[in-house]
Protein backbone atom coordinates (compact mmCIF):
# COMPACT_ATOMS: atom_id res chain seq x y z
CA UNK A 1 0.00 0.00 0.00
CA UNK A 2 1.29 3.35 -1.14
CA UNK A 3 2.14 6.39 1.12
CA UNK A 4 -1.09 8.47 -0.04
CA UNK A 5 -3.22 5.15 0.72
CA UNK A 6 -1.80 5.34 3.93
CA UNK A 7 -2.53 8.86 4.54
CA UNK A 8 -5.77 8.97 3.75
CA UNK A 9 -6.56 6.20 5.88
CA UNK A 10 -4.98 8.12 8.82
CA UNK A 11 -7.21 11.44 8.15
CA UNK A 12 -9.98 8.96 8.15
CA UNK A 13 -9.29 7.47 11.58
CA UNK A 14 -8.72 11.07 13.07
CA UNK A 15 -12.00 11.87 11.57
CA UNK A 16 -13.48 9.17 12.87
CA UNK A 17 -12.63 10.03 16.52
CA UNK A 18 -13.00 13.16 16.27
CA UNK A 19 -16.64 12.63 15.04
CA UNK A 20 -16.94 10.24 18.11
CA UNK A 21 -15.66 12.27 20.28
CA UNK A 22 -18.20 15.05 19.36
CA UNK A 23 -21.44 12.54 19.63
CA UNK A 24 -20.00 11.47 22.91
CA UNK A 25 -19.18 14.26 24.16
CA UNK A 26 -21.84 17.29 22.50
CA UNK A 27 -25.47 17.38 22.74
CA UNK A 28 -26.80 19.62 19.74
CA UNK A 29 -29.93 21.73 21.51
CA UNK A 30 -31.57 25.21 20.40
CA UNK A 31 -35.13 26.87 21.32
CA UNK A 32 -36.08 25.56 24.72
CA UNK A 33 -32.68 24.68 26.08
CA UNK A 34 -30.26 27.29 27.70
CA UNK A 35 -26.82 25.92 29.11
CA UNK A 36 -27.86 22.71 31.13
CA UNK A 37 -30.94 24.17 31.57
CA UNK A 38 -34.16 22.05 29.53
CA UNK A 39 -37.52 24.53 30.08
CA UNK A 40 -40.95 22.29 29.44
CA UNK A 41 -44.03 24.19 29.33
CA UNK A 42 -47.30 23.61 31.13
CA UNK A 43 -50.75 24.97 29.80
CA UNK A 44 -52.99 24.04 32.75
CA UNK A 45 -56.31 25.41 35.04
CA UNK A 46 -54.99 26.29 38.01
CA UNK A 47 -58.55 28.34 38.46
CA UNK A 48 -61.73 27.63 37.37
CA UNK A 49 -64.00 24.96 36.45
CA UNK A 50 -61.50 22.30 36.12
CA UNK A 51 -59.05 23.65 38.25
CA UNK A 52 -59.92 20.88 40.78
CA UNK A 53 -58.52 18.65 38.18
CA UNK A 54 -55.25 21.02 36.89
CA UNK A 55 -53.47 21.82 40.27
CA UNK A 56 -53.01 18.19 41.74
CA UNK A 57 -52.06 16.81 38.09
CA UNK A 58 -49.31 19.43 37.75
CA UNK A 59 -48.43 19.07 41.07
CA UNK A 60 -47.42 15.55 40.04
CA UNK A 61 -45.17 17.09 37.44
CA UNK A 62 -43.47 19.49 39.85
CA UNK A 63 -42.47 16.45 42.12
CA UNK A 64 -41.91 13.84 39.37
CA UNK A 65 -39.20 16.52 37.75
CA UNK A 66 -37.75 17.37 41.12
CA UNK A 67 -37.05 14.01 41.39
CA UNK A 68 -35.32 13.74 38.33
CA UNK A 69 -33.03 16.97 39.08
CA UNK A 70 -32.41 16.09 42.96
CA UNK A 71 -32.40 12.29 43.00
CA UNK A 72 -31.18 11.62 39.50
CA UNK A 73 -28.80 15.17 38.90
CA UNK A 74 -30.43 15.64 35.88
CA UNK A 75 -31.70 14.54 32.21
CA UNK A 76 -28.48 12.46 30.75
CA UNK A 77 -28.37 9.20 32.64
CA UNK A 78 -25.42 8.24 30.66
CA UNK A 79 -23.46 11.71 30.83
CA UNK A 80 -21.59 13.05 33.82
CA UNK A 81 -23.29 14.51 36.89
CA UNK A 82 -21.79 17.52 36.04
CA UNK A 83 -23.05 17.37 32.68
CA UNK A 84 -26.77 16.48 33.40
CA UNK A 85 -29.52 18.42 32.59
CA UNK A 86 -32.11 20.12 34.90
CA UNK A 87 -35.82 20.36 33.77
CA UNK A 88 -37.45 24.02 34.51
CA UNK A 89 -41.24 24.23 33.86
CA UNK A 90 -42.89 27.08 32.91
CA UNK A 91 -46.76 27.09 33.95
CA UNK A 92 -49.30 28.88 33.04
CA UNK A 93 -53.12 29.16 33.82
CA UNK A 94 -55.59 27.65 30.91
CA UNK A 95 -58.12 28.59 33.15
CA UNK A 96 -60.38 25.80 31.35
CA UNK A 97 -60.96 28.23 28.53
CA UNK A 98 -59.82 27.01 25.10
CA UNK A 99 -59.31 30.93 24.18
CA UNK A 100 -56.82 31.43 27.11
CA UNK A 101 -55.22 28.00 26.12
CA UNK A 102 -54.12 29.98 22.77
CA UNK A 103 -52.84 33.01 24.72
CA UNK A 104 -50.77 30.97 27.39
CA UNK A 105 -49.39 28.53 24.00
CA UNK A 106 -48.18 32.20 22.52
CA UNK A 107 -46.94 33.54 25.16
CA UNK A 108 -44.82 30.46 26.27
CA UNK A 109 -43.43 28.61 22.34
CA UNK A 110 -40.69 30.38 21.93
CA UNK A 111 -39.07 29.82 25.74
CA UNK A 112 -39.66 25.97 25.63
CA UNK A 113 -38.47 22.84 24.15
CA UNK A 114 -41.61 20.91 24.51
CA UNK A 115 -44.95 21.30 25.89
CA UNK A 116 -45.00 18.75 28.90
CA UNK A 117 -49.06 19.67 29.67
CA UNK A 118 -51.76 20.23 27.83
CA UNK A 119 -54.65 19.93 29.76
CA UNK A 120 -58.24 19.34 28.05
CA UNK A 121 -59.40 18.20 24.72
CA UNK A 122 -60.99 21.12 23.17
CA UNK A 123 -58.42 22.68 25.03
CA UNK A 124 -54.93 21.05 23.24
CA UNK A 125 -57.62 20.75 19.76
CA UNK A 126 -57.58 24.45 20.05
CA UNK A 127 -53.84 25.17 19.89
CA UNK A 128 -53.42 21.76 17.29
CA UNK A 129 -52.80 24.02 14.17
CA UNK A 130 -49.96 25.65 16.24
CA UNK A 131 -48.66 22.67 17.44
CA UNK A 132 -48.60 21.61 13.64
CA UNK A 133 -47.08 24.68 12.80
CA UNK A 134 -44.17 25.33 15.64
CA UNK A 135 -43.52 21.20 15.13
CA UNK A 136 -43.86 21.10 18.90
CA UNK A 137 -43.70 18.15 20.46
CA UNK A 138 -46.83 17.77 23.24
CA UNK A 139 -48.07 15.53 26.35
CA UNK A 140 -51.95 15.75 25.92
CA UNK A 141 -53.36 15.82 29.50
CA UNK A 142 -56.36 14.40 27.45
CA UNK A 143 -57.02 11.23 26.31
CA UNK A 144 -58.63 11.93 23.45
CA UNK A 145 -58.59 9.02 20.52
CA UNK A 146 -57.79 11.83 18.11
CA UNK A 147 -53.76 12.15 19.61
CA UNK A 148 -53.33 8.85 17.80
CA UNK A 149 -53.27 10.72 14.35
CA UNK A 150 -51.31 13.57 15.56
CA UNK A 151 -47.44 13.70 15.21
CA UNK A 152 -46.49 16.04 17.54
CA UNK A 153 -49.15 14.59 20.45
CA UNK A 154 -47.96 12.31 23.02
CA UNK A 155 -51.07 10.22 24.31
CA UNK A 156 -50.59 9.21 27.89
CA UNK A 157 -52.92 6.25 28.46
CA UNK A 158 -55.60 4.53 27.04
CA UNK A 159 -58.00 6.91 24.76
CA UNK A 160 -61.72 7.73 26.33
CA UNK A 161 -63.66 5.11 24.58
CA UNK A 162 -61.75 2.54 25.79
CA UNK A 163 -63.09 3.31 29.42
CA UNK A 164 -67.10 2.74 28.34
CA UNK A 165 -66.23 -0.52 25.98
CA UNK A 166 -64.46 -2.19 29.17
CA UNK A 167 -67.10 -0.86 31.43
CA UNK A 168 -69.45 -2.53 28.88
CA UNK A 169 -67.78 -5.49 28.67
CA UNK A 170 -67.71 -5.88 32.64
CA UNK A 171 -71.60 -5.63 33.05
CA UNK A 172 -71.83 -8.18 30.24
CA UNK A 173 -69.81 -10.24 31.99
CA UNK A 174 -72.26 -9.90 35.07
CA UNK A 175 -75.02 -10.75 32.92
CA UNK A 176 -76.33 -7.18 32.35
CA UNK A 177 -78.20 -5.55 29.71
CA UNK A 178 -78.55 -1.82 30.33
CA UNK A 179 -80.44 0.67 29.18
CA UNK A 180 -77.88 2.97 28.89
CA UNK A 181 -78.19 7.03 29.04
CA UNK A 182 -75.24 8.99 29.10
CA UNK A 183 -74.64 12.91 29.95
CA UNK A 184 -71.94 14.44 28.45
CA UNK A 185 -70.43 18.12 28.11
CA UNK A 186 -70.83 19.57 24.90
CA UNK A 187 -67.53 19.68 23.54
CA UNK A 188 -64.29 17.28 21.79
CA UNK A 189 -64.30 15.41 25.35
CA UNK A 190 -67.76 14.83 25.55
CA UNK A 191 -67.37 13.51 22.00
CA UNK A 192 -65.09 10.87 22.63
CA UNK A 193 -67.57 9.71 25.61
CA UNK A 194 -70.94 9.39 23.00
CA UNK A 195 -68.49 7.20 20.02
CA UNK A 196 -66.87 5.15 23.21
CA UNK A 197 -70.89 4.21 24.18
CA UNK A 198 -72.39 4.22 20.93
CA UNK A 199 -69.39 1.83 19.96
CA UNK A 200 -70.21 -0.64 22.88
CA UNK A 201 -73.43 -0.42 22.52
CA UNK A 202 -73.51 -1.90 19.07
CA UNK A 203 -70.77 -4.47 20.00
CA UNK A 204 -72.76 -5.72 23.48
CA UNK A 205 -76.04 -5.25 22.13
CA UNK A 206 -77.91 -2.81 24.53
CA UNK A 207 -79.98 -0.09 23.50
CA UNK A 208 -78.80 4.35 24.21
CA UNK A 209 -82.20 5.28 25.48
CA UNK A 210 -81.51 8.80 25.91
CA UNK A 211 -78.70 11.14 25.31
CA UNK A 212 -78.19 14.42 27.04
CA UNK A 213 -75.86 17.45 26.31
CA UNK A 214 -74.56 20.53 28.72
CA UNK A 215 -72.55 23.08 28.21
CA UNK A 216 -69.06 23.67 30.08
CA UNK A 217 -70.28 26.51 32.24
CA UNK A 218 -73.68 24.94 32.87
CA UNK A 219 -74.70 24.94 36.93
CA UNK A 220 -78.09 23.09 36.13
CA UNK A 221 -78.55 19.89 35.71
CA UNK A 222 -82.18 18.83 36.12
CA UNK A 223 -83.18 18.74 32.03
CA UNK A 224 -80.53 16.34 31.38
CA UNK A 225 -80.94 14.01 34.42
CA UNK A 226 -85.07 14.14 34.00
CA UNK A 227 -84.62 13.49 30.18
CA UNK A 228 -82.34 10.03 31.89
CA UNK A 229 -85.19 9.08 34.75
CA UNK A 230 -87.73 9.87 32.08
CA UNK A 231 -86.34 7.52 29.16
CA UNK A 232 -85.89 4.38 31.83
CA UNK A 233 -81.75 4.56 31.84
CA UNK A 234 -80.80 2.24 35.20
CA UNK A 235 -76.86 2.48 33.55
CA UNK A 236 -76.25 6.73 33.20
CA UNK A 237 -72.65 7.01 31.71
CA UNK A 238 -71.28 10.17 32.61
CA UNK A 239 -68.28 12.35 30.19
CA UNK A 240 -68.56 15.32 32.90
CA UNK A 241 -65.83 17.10 34.80
CA UNK A 242 -65.93 16.57 38.69
CA UNK A 243 -68.12 20.08 39.61
CA UNK A 244 -70.70 18.53 37.09
CA UNK A 245 -70.73 15.08 38.55
CA UNK A 246 -71.44 16.32 41.58
CA UNK A 247 -74.62 18.47 40.81
CA UNK A 248 -75.53 15.48 38.12
CA UNK A 249 -75.62 13.12 41.08
CA UNK A 250 -77.25 15.97 43.54
CA UNK A 251 -80.11 16.70 40.70
CA UNK A 252 -80.55 12.69 40.29
CA UNK A 253 -81.00 12.26 44.65
CA UNK A 254 -83.49 15.26 44.35
CA UNK A 255 -85.28 13.71 41.66
CA UNK A 256 -85.37 10.02 43.78
CA UNK A 257 -83.34 8.63 40.84
CA UNK A 258 -80.54 6.39 41.38
CA UNK A 259 -79.67 4.54 38.37
CA UNK A 260 -76.06 2.91 38.35
CA UNK A 261 -73.60 6.03 37.39
CA UNK A 262 -70.45 5.22 35.62
CA UNK A 263 -67.86 8.14 34.72
CA UNK A 264 -64.76 8.55 32.82
CA UNK A 265 -61.53 9.31 34.75
CA UNK A 266 -61.79 13.27 34.07
CA UNK A 267 -65.55 12.84 35.79
CA UNK A 268 -64.10 12.27 39.37
CA UNK A 269 -62.12 14.07 42.62
CA UNK A 270 -61.69 12.97 45.96
CA UNK A 271 -62.72 16.01 46.81
CA UNK A 272 -66.30 15.37 45.91
CA UNK A 273 -66.30 12.98 49.05
CA UNK A 274 -66.09 15.68 51.47
CA UNK A 275 -63.68 14.99 54.53
CA UNK A 276 -64.10 12.84 57.49
CA UNK A 277 -65.50 15.37 59.21
CA UNK A 278 -67.90 16.54 57.12
CA UNK A 279 -68.78 14.33 54.38
CA UNK A 280 -70.68 14.51 51.33
CA UNK A 281 -74.43 14.20 51.74
CA UNK A 282 -74.40 12.45 48.62
CA UNK A 283 -71.87 10.00 49.98
CA UNK A 284 -74.21 7.09 50.29
CA UNK A 285 -75.81 7.49 46.60
CA UNK A 286 -71.81 7.47 45.19
CA UNK A 287 -70.97 4.84 47.53
CA UNK A 288 -73.85 2.76 46.13
CA UNK A 289 -74.32 4.06 43.18
CA UNK A 290 -71.21 5.17 41.11
CA UNK A 291 -68.25 3.45 38.96
CA UNK A 292 -65.05 5.64 37.76
CA UNK A 293 -63.33 4.01 34.82
CA UNK A 294 -59.51 4.87 34.69
CA UNK A 295 -56.76 3.27 33.00
CA UNK A 296 -55.42 -0.21 34.11
CA UNK A 297 -53.28 0.79 36.73
CA UNK A 298 -52.41 0.44 40.18
CA UNK A 299 -54.15 1.48 43.37
CA UNK A 300 -52.57 4.79 45.24
CA UNK A 301 -50.04 2.68 47.44
CA UNK A 302 -49.81 -0.82 46.03
CA UNK A 303 -46.32 -1.50 45.86
CA UNK A 304 -45.89 -4.97 45.31
CA UNK A 305 -44.58 -6.78 42.22
CA UNK A 306 -45.76 -5.22 39.28
CA UNK A 307 -45.98 -1.73 40.77
CA UNK A 308 -42.51 -1.09 41.66
CA UNK A 309 -43.65 2.52 40.12
CA UNK A 310 -46.36 3.56 42.41
CA UNK A 311 -43.19 2.62 45.15
CA UNK A 312 -40.95 5.43 43.77
CA UNK A 313 -44.59 7.75 43.61
CA UNK A 314 -45.31 7.07 46.98
CA UNK A 315 -41.36 7.68 48.20
CA UNK A 316 -41.44 11.38 46.22
CA UNK A 317 -44.63 12.20 47.36
CA UNK A 318 -43.46 12.32 50.93
CA UNK A 319 -39.78 13.70 49.92
CA UNK A 320 -41.02 16.65 47.67
CA UNK A 321 -45.21 16.73 47.70
CA UNK A 322 -45.86 16.62 51.24
CA UNK A 323 -48.35 19.78 50.14
CA UNK A 324 -50.33 17.51 47.91
CA UNK A 325 -53.12 15.20 49.23
CA UNK A 326 -52.86 12.01 48.05
CA UNK A 327 -55.61 12.52 44.20
CA UNK A 328 -56.01 10.48 41.08
CA UNK A 329 -54.81 13.37 39.12
CA UNK A 330 -51.51 13.42 41.15
CA UNK A 331 -51.31 10.25 40.03
CA UNK A 332 -51.54 11.42 36.12
CA UNK A 333 -49.50 14.07 36.27
CA UNK A 334 -46.50 11.95 37.70
CA UNK A 335 -47.53 8.71 35.10
CA UNK A 336 -47.21 11.29 32.24
CA UNK A 337 -43.81 13.45 33.51
CA UNK A 338 -42.40 10.13 33.90
CA UNK A 339 -42.75 9.67 29.84
CA UNK A 340 -41.68 13.04 29.04
CA UNK A 341 -38.65 12.27 31.25
CA UNK A 342 -37.76 8.80 28.76
CA UNK A 343 -38.63 10.99 25.88
CA UNK A 344 -35.97 13.45 26.95
CA UNK A 345 -33.74 10.86 28.19
CA UNK A 346 -33.66 9.28 24.43
CA UNK A 347 -33.21 12.78 22.84
CA UNK A 348 -30.10 13.11 25.05
CA UNK A 349 -28.88 9.56 24.30
CA UNK A 350 -29.13 10.58 20.59
CA UNK A 351 -27.63 13.51 20.59
CA UNK A 352 -29.81 15.61 19.64
CA UNK A 353 -32.01 17.98 22.47
CA UNK A 354 -33.64 20.45 19.70
CA UNK A 355 -37.54 20.09 19.12
CA UNK A 356 -36.61 17.89 16.07
CA UNK A 357 -34.77 15.54 18.50
CA UNK A 358 -37.38 15.11 20.40
CA UNK A 359 -39.67 14.37 18.42
CA UNK A 360 -37.56 11.71 16.85
CA UNK A 361 -36.72 10.53 20.02
CA UNK A 362 -40.69 10.26 20.70
CA UNK A 363 -41.48 8.19 17.52
CA UNK A 364 -38.19 5.81 18.24
CA UNK A 365 -39.75 4.97 21.67
CA UNK A 366 -40.53 1.09 21.84
CA UNK A 367 -40.52 0.59 25.51
CA UNK A 368 -42.15 3.14 28.06
CA UNK A 369 -41.29 1.73 31.60
CA UNK A 370 -44.25 2.64 33.43
CA UNK A 371 -43.68 0.66 36.53
CA UNK A 372 -47.27 -0.34 37.02
CA UNK A 373 -48.78 3.57 37.27
CA UNK A 374 -49.72 2.54 33.55
CA UNK A 375 -48.89 -0.35 31.16
CA UNK A 376 -46.43 -0.53 29.22
CA UNK A 377 -46.20 1.95 26.21
CA UNK A 378 -44.76 2.20 22.91
CA UNK A 379 -45.06 4.85 20.44
CA UNK A 380 -43.69 5.04 16.98
CA UNK A 381 -44.34 6.82 13.45
CA UNK A 382 -48.08 5.56 12.80
CA UNK A 383 -51.34 5.90 14.43
CA UNK A 384 -51.10 2.17 14.96
CA UNK A 385 -47.84 2.28 16.95
CA UNK A 386 -49.18 5.22 18.96
CA UNK A 387 -52.02 3.39 20.28
CA UNK A 388 -51.34 3.32 24.14
CA UNK A 389 -52.26 -0.04 26.30
CA UNK A 390 -56.26 -0.15 26.17
CA UNK A 391 -56.77 -1.53 29.40
CA UNK A 392 -59.28 -0.22 32.08
CA UNK A 393 -59.65 0.00 36.15
CA UNK A 394 -63.54 0.17 37.54
CA UNK A 395 -63.17 1.77 40.70
CA UNK A 396 -66.11 2.20 43.39
CA UNK A 397 -66.21 4.78 45.82
CA UNK A 398 -64.35 4.55 49.21
CA UNK A 399 -63.76 7.54 51.36
CA UNK A 400 -61.30 4.56 53.22
CA UNK A 401 -58.97 4.75 50.60
CA UNK A 402 -56.28 7.17 49.89
CA UNK A 403 -57.83 8.33 46.79
CA UNK A 404 -61.44 7.48 47.33
CA UNK A 405 -61.36 4.37 44.74
CA UNK A 406 -61.69 0.96 45.50
CA UNK A 407 -60.62 -1.32 42.75
CA UNK A 408 -63.62 -3.06 41.53
CA UNK A 409 -62.15 -4.93 38.08
CA UNK A 410 -59.43 -4.24 35.89
CA UNK A 411 -59.92 -5.84 31.98
CA UNK A 412 -58.91 -5.05 28.48
CA UNK A 413 -62.18 -6.01 26.40
CA UNK A 414 -61.27 -7.75 23.52
CA UNK A 415 -63.16 -5.50 21.67
CA UNK A 416 -61.80 -2.49 22.68
CA UNK A 417 -59.38 -4.00 19.41
CA UNK A 418 -62.25 -3.73 16.81
CA UNK A 419 -62.38 0.38 17.65
CA UNK A 420 -61.59 2.89 14.36
CA UNK A 421 -58.75 4.26 16.67
CA UNK A 422 -57.09 5.23 13.25
CA UNK A 423 -60.01 5.37 10.65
Amino acid sequence: MGRGHLRVLAILAVMVLVLGACRLGGVKTAVGVEGKIIRLGEISPLTGSAAVIGKPLTRGHEVYFQYVNEVLGGVGKDLAKDQRYKVELVTLDSQYLPDVQVQQYNAMKDKVLMIAQSLGTAHTKAILPQIREDKILTGAATLSSEWLRERYVIPAGAPYPTQYINAAQHLKDQGVTPKAGIIYQDDDYGAEGVKGLEFAAKQFGFSIVAKAAYKPTDTEFAAQVTAMKAAGADHVFLTTIPGSTGRILGTAAALQYAPRFIGTSPAWAGVLVGTAAQPSPLLPLMQKSLWIVTDAQCAWGETGKGCEGMKELIDNHKKFGGDQPPDYYFVFGYTQARIVHQILEKAVADGDLTREGVVKAFESLKTVDMGGLLNPISYGTTCKEKIPATGSSIWSIDPAQPIALKLVKTLDSPAVKQFPFCD
